[in-house]
């Protein structure tokens, strides 16, 4: 009897704290949590306002403490309101671990800051950054998150977007203007440049960085200060990806689900065939890429030169940045003279890892998932190797042989003189490699001869392979326009590869494509001729370099004046994110119709 009465006393003390703790959620949600949103929101903002001025601006010392006292309020009040929004969620937990994954990464992400934050402070203080800086930097980018992440969700539900069914092309573009205007706006703060930095070169180097070019009227290790470059690198690392695929990314995964009309959007940028499928590969193609990246830093820093001596923050950042500026096929580097740079030129280690890089980068997300799966699960009988990945081997393969050939056989007097057999071979497959967008060179391009210019025009044309980082009418484009010869010739009716037949509109967009990319390039070299004085060859290989978002020159960049440079930014724009896919998103749409005219045929040819 005794133990009874003490299990019911118990159970009376369970089922008072009960109705308390119900009282005081059901207080929280009506009253609380609607204010403590409002704050949020605000510091939010405040926070991005704080990080602007503290790493964009040069402000009074006296100032310092307030910011300090201002970034602590900011972190407290966050933890806070996380907490108590756990504590007192009318969901189950898991439900509200997988609908706010986001908020527990800035948790975690806060929370590794506070424990390791005198190894941070210690690892910072060569580059003049001090703890409270640090915690900025944490509270801001995550604070951007939260913030995206938000809108994103408002979004998800607004009828708005539902209602207007944004065309893929639009959108597309739109992100790439965007990102470089917000990296046009971020790149004038005073403390991002060394000294007066002219508007005009600002916006090449940002449009440069964003298109993944390569291209600069400047050198940025010394005309940018270490915000600056770092402006500069995700500016390359959102231009690789696209902003797109980073924001659908954070849409669909990191609130917790996505709407129909997400993955719709999703499945035509990345041209899938099932939304099911468009949703895994850019889950895939973010985490592959972080991996690639991560993978490549490591390995370029144990392959940095000897001779190159760095303290050992700046090397971990030089190895970063070049691992980034690599696999985004971007061309950027933090050396004066590039890849050419004695100690680098002959480290084939460190080359070696920047040329796969390249190739990863250059053969698209898509192909490089497949990849993946194939290495995971050999013996899958299921699985079958897409047509655009057979293609994309293809061409890359032909297209890397033909330029190691060529550079080997018609630079071996000129600018491979004086090298021994095993260097001209590796620097022949580099130069092959990396005109095919990426941009790095290790010799000097001003020696080139003028048959291996020619070909190099070509290189660049092609580019790289669909829905990847690089630039130019893409592998698949070319291989298709061949195969459509080669039937024509034949007098074949249908294009077939592998026991599938290519689509009518696929053949119609690759010869689309090839016609207004030589119209684009062409008109470029014209407008140019105007403006500038350069040497006809060196005109022309700027223009094709820059539509393929190449970024290699015979030296005329630096030398471009205001007009040929922004000529030269829109030939890189419009060589990102395709000439067809602009003029779509610049179109109106034309409504289907139900009849058909009599068929005619005319004379071509």
């Amino acid at each position: 009897m005794k133990f009874k009465r003490i299990l019911v006393f118990l159970l009376k003390i369970f089922e008072s704290l009960q109705s308390k703790r119900f009282e005081i959620r059901k207080l929280y949600m009506e009253h609380l949590r609607p204010m403590g949103r409002m704050f949020y929101i605000f510091f939010g903002f405040l926070s991005v306002a704080i990080l602007i001025l503290d790493f964009g601006f040069y402000y009074p010392v006296e100032l310092k403490p307030y910011v300090t006292i201002s970034i602590r309020t900011l972190v407290s009040f966050f933890i806070g309101y996380e907490t108590l929004h756990l504590i007192f969620t009318n969901k189950k937990w898991k439900e509200y671990l997988d609908l706010h994954k986001i908020e527990l990464i800035i948790l975690l992400m806060l929370g590794l800051e506070v424990i390791y934050e005198k190894n941070i402070i210690s690892v910072l203080k060569s580059y003049h950054i001090s703890g409270d800086d640090t915690t900025l930097i944490f509270l801001s980018a995550n604070q951007f998150l939260f913030l995206f992440s938000n809108l994103a969700h408002f979004f998800r539900l607004s009828k708005k977007r539902e209602s207007k069914k944004l065309n893929p092309s639009i959108v597309f573009v739109g992100s790439f203007a965007f990102i470089i205007l917000m990296g046009v706006c971020f790149l004038h703060f005073p403390k991002s440049t060394n000294g007066d930095v002219r508007t005009i070169d600002i916006l090449f180097t940002t449009i440069s960085a964003t298109c993944v070019t390569g291209l600069s009227t400047l050198d940025i290790s010394s005309q940018f200060t270490l915000t600056g470059q770092l402006v500069i690198l995700l500016l390359i690392q959102v231009g690789g990806l696209g902003l797109m695929t980073l924001t659908s990314f954070f849409s669909i995964f990191l609130t917790g689900k996505g709407s129909v009309s997400d993955t719709l959007m999703v499945k035509d940028l990345l041209s899938e065939e099932t939304m099911g499928r468009a949703k895994e590969i850019l889950k895939q193609i973010t985490l592959q890429t972080l991996a690639i990246e991560l993978i490549g830093a490591i390995l370029l820093f144990y392959r940095f030169p000897d001779t190159f001596l760095l303290p050992l923050p700046e090397k971990i950042y030089y190895s970063i940045f070049h691992s980034i500026s690599a696999f985004c096929n971007a061309g950027f580097s933090l050396l004066p003279n590039g890849l050419a740079t004695d100690a680098f030129r002959e480290s084939e280690g460190f080359l070696s890892i920047i040329m796969i890089l390249i190739v990863l980068g250059g053969l698209g997300f898509p192909v490089i998932h497949q990849i993946r799966t194939k290495i995971q699960r050999p013996l899958d009988y299921k699985f079958r190797w897409s047509i655009t990945s057979k293609l994309v081997f293809g061409m890359t393969a032909f297209l890397l042989l033909f330029g190691f050939i060529s550079y080997f056989f018609l630079e071996s007097e000129r600018s491979l003189s004086g090298l021994p057999l095993e260097k001209r071979i590796f620097h022949s497959l580099f130069y092959s490699i990396t005109t095919r967008t990426a941009g790095f060179n290790t010799v000097d391009l001003s020696l080139m001869g003028y048959p291996m210019t020619f070909i190099s025009f070509f290189l660049m044309w092609v580019g790289a392979s669909p829905i990847s980082t690089g630039g130019g009418i893409k592998t698949t484009t070319l291989a298709i326009s061949f195969l459509n010869i080669s039937n024509q010739i034949r007098g074949k009716e249908r294009m077939e590869i592998g026991h599938r037949t290519i689509a009518n509109s696929t053949i119609s967009r690759a010869s689309a494509t090839i016609v207004l990319s030589l119209f684009v390039i062409f008109s470029a070299i014209f407008c140019l001729l105007l403006t500038e004085t350069a040497p006809f060859i060196d005109l022309c290989f700027e223009v094709v370099s820059a539509f393929g978002t190449v970024g290699l020159t015979r030296g005329l960049t630096p030398n471009l004046s205001d007009y040929g440079k922004i000529l030269i930014c829109i030939v890189m724009f419009v060589g990102r994110v395709g000439i067809l896919t602009l003029l779509i998103a610049l179109s109106k749409k034309v409504d289907h119709i139900a009849y058909e005219y009599p068929k005619e045929y005319v004379v071509v040819g």
